[in-house]
Order: structure tokens, then C-alpha cells, then sequence
């Protein structure tokens, strides 16, 4: 643990209104013990993931229905009627195709969990973490799917499937690289300003301040007159977090989880360093695809790919 170990945090949406980045899983902030912001925020977009994932779902639950209308008729049917030998084939065939959704729709949430967690321990091997501080979601709930609940179903899909898998796999494989993986409460965390601490209204729109709302996408702070999207500022409240636990730990030898309003948890000021990320990092191991700009990061399945802000140049330099 050096004074330029960092500490990125893993945050994903839970407001059901419109936001500037539908498809955003997680946000990602690197915070060092200094409580300055290192490098700019990262958000990870799913793209169409969350579509394929809600037709998979309502696949399986008019697949559902249809078992239950087809069990309703076999047994109103006789024993020995000759129909029921067609009624037990077809709902064999429906339970077949319905394991073979549920396998579809995991095998996809585990393939997303792993590259979600692939580039946030490569965020980490970029800014020298010391610390992976996540937002624990263990008292949030959620309901909801399909047409017309798109909020409520990136909810539900987060916060009860994706967001398990990758907590599972950040634990095992921060072990195996010898990062330190903490999760934090995140209560007050979207409501309280990351640059003084105070506590911060949120709106709907940037634009439009006259009403404030309870989940609004903007958090304004009245007191500093900072404004910015509010996972954002949650990442960078929970990076606060991380970054007290990390200090308590470094200076007492003990572990102790701090409250946003625990005066031990500094506010963080933006600097500006290192704010264009040299993709893939260097190492024995860089990422396996490089094409222009563009760095592939492999996953279980599939690959997902992230654009550097430096020249082509330099960064074909970089990757070696």
C-alpha cells in the first residue's frame, strides 16, 4: 500500500427514470488516499443486453401460463382418456424449452459478470488500487419486467442476477490478485454532495431544478453548488468510503465500515490527474485484441471494448 493506491468503486442504476445512459450497468470512480479523484469517471454500457434478457423472461412466462392451462385440461380429463398421452408430450416438450430459456438467460448473466468484472480489475491495475470498494445492495429490492416497466426490469436484472454474479466473481478473483474487495452500505450515498459532504437534492433533468424529487437523475448541492449525475456521485461517495476504510485500517490494523456523515469520511476533490486511461495497461498479461483505438477485453463468452482517448499512435505504442 503506497500514498498512490486508489480505491474504485462499482455502482449500478436504481432509478427507474430516464437517464442520459439507459443502458449503464455500473459506474466506476478511482478515489486515492489523498481524497482526490483520480482519472475521469467509467460508465460500462450493456447495449442490448437488456432486451434480449426481457424477451427471454417473457418467453418463459407464457411458456408458464401455457403449462398450467394444458395441466388444468389433462386433469379434467378421465384416466384412461387417450388425450392425456398428448397432453403429457406436449408439456414435456414445454418444460424442455423452458430449461433451455432459464440456461440461455444465466449462461448470459454469468458471460456479463465476468467481462463487468474483467475491466473493473483492469480499471484497478490502471490506477494501482489498493482497495475495491462495491456497493452492497443486500436491503434494496425491486420488482418488475418488460414493455412499458424497462426502469423496474434493469432494476430487478441488476440488483438480483448481474449484481450477484459479479460479487461473486470480484471476491475470487481480487483474492487471486491480492486486491482488497470491500463492499459499503450505500445508504445517503446519492444524497450527499462528494465534494463538502452536505446533503444534496436531486431533480429529474439538469435542466429543469424546480422540483426536486426523491430518485431524480441530477444531484444538485445547494451549499457548494455542485451538480452532477447522481451515480456518479454515489460512486465517488462510496470511493469516500472505501478510501476511510482503507486509511482506518492502514493506521489501526483494524477493519471498520464508516457512515457517510462519520467526519473520518473526507470530502474528494477532482484533479484532473490521469484522466486519459493508456488502455490495455502494461504488463506480462495485456488484453488480447487490439484493433486502432480499441482494446478487446475477453470474458467468458464474449468480449467487450473499450476506446482510448490517446492518439492511435501512442496507444499502439502502449499496448507493446
Amino acid at each position: 500500500m503506497n500514498e498512490k493506491s486508489s480505491s474504485p468503486v462499482l455502482r449500478g442504476l436504481r432509478s427507474s427514470n430516464a437517464s442520459r445512459l439507459p443502458d449503464s450497468l455500473l459506474t466506476a470512480t478511482a478515489v486515492d488516499e489523498h481524497s482526490q479523484q483520480v482519472g475521469r469517471p467509467f460508465f460500462l454500457n450493456t447495449g442490448k443486453f437488456d432486451g434480449r434478457q426481457a424477451r427471454t423472461r417473457r418467453q418463459i412466462d407464457e411458456l408458464k401460463k401455457k403449462v398450467a392451462i394444458y395441466e388444468q385440461e389433462r386433469d379434467a380429463l378421465p384416466e384412461d382418456h387417450p388425450k392425456r398421452t398428448w397432453y403429457i408430450q406436449r408439456l414435456a416438450l414445454y418444460r424442455r424449452e423452458i430449461d433451455r430459456c432459464w440456461r440461455k438467460y444465466e449462461q448470459r448473466n454469468r458471460a456479463l459478470a465476468h467481462l463487468a468484472s474483467n475491466v473493473l480489475l483492469l480499471l484497478c491495475q490502471i490506477h494501482g488500487c489498493s482497495l475495491l470498494s462495491m456497493e452492497s445492495l443486500k436491503t434494496l429490492k425491486s420488482t418488475g419486467r418488460g414493455k412499458g416497466v424497462r426502469g423496474r426490469w434493469r432494476n430487478y436484472r441488476n440488483n438480483s442476477t448481474i449484481r450477484g454474479e459479479i460479487w461473486k466473481l470480484l471476491r475470487y478473483k481480487c483474492h487471486l490478485l491480492g486486491l482488497r474487495f470491500h463492499t459499503e452500505y450505500p445508504r445517503g450515498t446519492s444524497h450527499a454532495c462528494p465534494r463538502c459532504g452536505s446533503s444534496a437534492k436531486t431533480y429529474v433533468d439538469p435542466s429543469d431544478r424546480t422540483k426536486a424529487v426523491q430518485w431524480g437523475r441530477w444531484m444538485v448541492c445547494e451549499n457548494c453548488h455542485y451538480n452532477g449525475d447522481r451515480d456518479y456521485c454515489a460512486s465517488v461517495n462510496i470511493a469516500r468510503l472505501g478510501v476511510a476504510y482503507l486509511v482506518h485500517m492502514k493506521h489501526t490494523g483494524k477493519a471498520r465500515s464508516c457512515a457517510i456523515t462519520d467526519p473520518r469520511v473526507k470530502p474528494v476533490s477532482y484533479t484532473g490527474t490521469g484522466a486519459v486511461l493508456p488502455l490495455p495497461p502494461p504488463g506480462k498479461h495485456p488484453a488480447r485484441k487490439v484493433r486502432g483505438k480499441i482494446c478487446y477485453i475477453p470474458g467468458w463468452l464474449d468480449s467487450v471494448y473499450l476506446q482510448s482517448s490517446q492518439k492511435k499512435s501512442v496507444f499502439l505504442r502502449l499496448c507493446g
